[in-house]
């Protein structure tokens, strides 16, 4: 048994010590002899007036203070949970502005695709940890891994495109993320890379970063995306504009990234398979660890409580009754 306020048991102390001492202090009417008073013989009510009524006080006290003490039993117990560790590396170079992608109000950007399936797939992983990694011209982190996935989701509808350069850089968004999930402790790490482009800027070369995350056991699961409608509509500043915008990016890169790595390559040429590829890529992945814990407490106050309530009223009802002390 543990108390959550063990200085309140010290309380008792002082009421004997303050009980002592006024007693001590206490003034008395001098006779010149009372030695006749003790000849009166005590009747058995007086003499168990005192310890009795004392005793209950006592108890009474004893219990009150164990109360306030806040006493408890704590347990804890643990679960093997299914968690992962995943790094999103998304890209968000210029070409992810392309309107190529069909819903049921008209087209959309890749990137607002993305957008819509990445916070549906953040807020099904509650016992996932996650981060973000954007790339276009330079790769920039935008959350370490998290399991706040509210705070997540917010930095993706932040995202806008070109906010990294308009060119498209594979290798350093998959270094950064190596980086940033190298060293968190937990046996499933992966890395999901998006992108819809060629790898044509970066310091990091695509293949050899995906050597560097095989021997750090990092794998990364690859998606391209891009509609096979060659007639997109694209958008940029004040006057909107039509080009043709089909699936540009480097296929036999991004399967080379997940083969080398032991993921597994996708494509995604609609909103549609967008959303299936997450849902395939949820299934991957997973393993058990226990979580840290969880504390259980068992309050007892409530017991102290319930033995000090008929001290006190046994107490009330024997000094006002047959121990009464008349003057």
């Amino acid at each position: 048994m543990t108390f959550a306020a063990p200085q309140l048991l010290l309380f008792p102390i002082l009421l004997i010590a303050l009980y002592l001492w006024r007693r001590r202090a206490a003034p008395a009417v001098r006779h010149p002899d009372a030695g006749f008073l003790q000849q009166i013989p005590q009747s058995l009510r007086l003499r168990m007036r005192w310890p009795l009524l004392t005793l209950l006080s006592v108890a009474a006290i004893c219990a009150l203070t164990i109360a306030a003490a806040r006493p408890y039993r704590s347990s804890s117990f643990s679960t093997p949970e299914k968690r992962r560790n995943i790094m999103l590396a998304i890209d968000i170079s210029g070409s992810m502005r392309s309107r190529d992608f069909k819903t049921l109000l008209g087209r959309t950007s890749r990137l607002q695709a993305v957008k819509e399936v990445l916070s549906r797939f953040i807020a099904d992983r509650t016992k996932d940890r996650l981060g973000l990694v954007v790339f276009g011209t330079n790769a920039f982190l935008q959350s370490p891994l998290t399991s706040d996935h509210s705070f997540l989701i917010d930095m993706i509808s932040r995202l806008e495109v070109g906010m990294a350069g308009e060119d498209t850089a594979i290798g350093d968004g998959i270094g950064l993320s190596i980086k940033r999930i190298e060293d968190v402790p937990g046996e499933t790490k992966a890395i999901i890379l998006l992108t819809d482009g060629v790898n044509r800027t970066g310091q990091v070369s695509p293949i050899k970063a995906a050597s560097v995350a095989r021997d750090l056991g990092i794998k990364i699961h690859t998606v391209g995306i891009g509609s096979e409608d060659s007639a997109a509509g694209s958008s940029q500043g004040y006057f909107p504009f039509f080009q043709t915008q089909g699936m540009e990016f480097d296929e036999e890169t991004l399967k080379k990234i997940a083969e080398i790595t032991g993921g597994i390559y996708f494509n995604a040429s609609s909103l549609e398979r967008l959303q299936e590829v997450y849902q395939e890529i949820d299934k991957l992945e997973t393993t058990e660890q226990d979580d840290p814990g969880t504390e259980v407490r068992d309050e007892l106050f409530a017991a102290a409580l319930f033995y000090a309530l008929p001290f006190y009223l046994l107490l009330l009802l024997l000094s006002r009754t047959i121990l009464l002390k008349v003057p």
